[in-house]
């Protein structure tokens, strides 16, 4: 019985100093850990997209009314001869990719095919002309559009001089005339990292 007596007091022993240990190690840890200090309110957003349209490169809104083209020859030259003439500006905290669609479903009461009609955007300061059909552009509405090439980045506060024309195969249409009407070019602009 001695033994077991002796056997627990020496468990009560190591115990205790189980404890003693743990508690002066925490201690110690306390004792050498810093108090917390902090960087307060702080918040994250991104940088603004915004792309906006003129069509006397003064007034820039985001919307402008469109144009209209007229006596399309189907088989001739893009009209009008010069392009109509509009520009786009950066007015956001970002540079963008720039990309276009028809964001309407146009009228097409005498079944023009839309793949032989061609939207023609040329930089107005000189550069290659990039063409589009009137379908592709439809198609590409559901995926933010077509990217434009020339320019391929506005910068922020930038902006674009563009002519814009529209070409017509001649076997577009079957019979002597035809009309396509409620098309809405949209621009957008795909935020870009610096």
């Amino acid at each position: 019985m001695k033994r077991s007596g002796n056997f627990k007091a020496l468990a009560r022993a190591v115990s205790v100093v189980g404890a003693v240990i743990i508690l002066v190690s925490g201690v110690t840890f306390a004792a050498l850990q810093s108090q917390q200090i902090k960087l307060t309110g702080n918040t994250i957003e991104t940088a603004t997209a915004s792309l906006l349209i003129s069509s006397d490169g003064i007034n820039y809104a985001a919307s402008q009314g469109g144009f209209d083209f007229s006596n399309l020859i189907p088989g001739g030259p893009a009209a009008p001869q010069a392009g109509y003439s509009f520009f786009l500006k950066n007015g956001g905290g970002a540079p963008l990719a720039l990309k276009l669609a028809v964001s309407s479903s146009p009228s097409n009461p005498d079944a023009v095919d839309l793949s032989k009609v061609n939207v023609i955007l040329t930089p107005a300061s000189g550069g290659t002309a990039q063409s589009f059909t009137l379908a592709s552009l439809i198609a590409s509405n559901t995926t933010g559009g077509s990217p434009i090439t020339a320019p391929s980045e506005l910068f922020v506060g930038n902006t674009t001089h563009l002519t814009l024309q529209v070409s017509m195969a001649a076997d577009a249409i079957i019979g002597s005339n035809a009309s396509l009407g409620n098309i809405d070019f949209a621009f957008t602009g795909q935020a870009m990292p610096n």
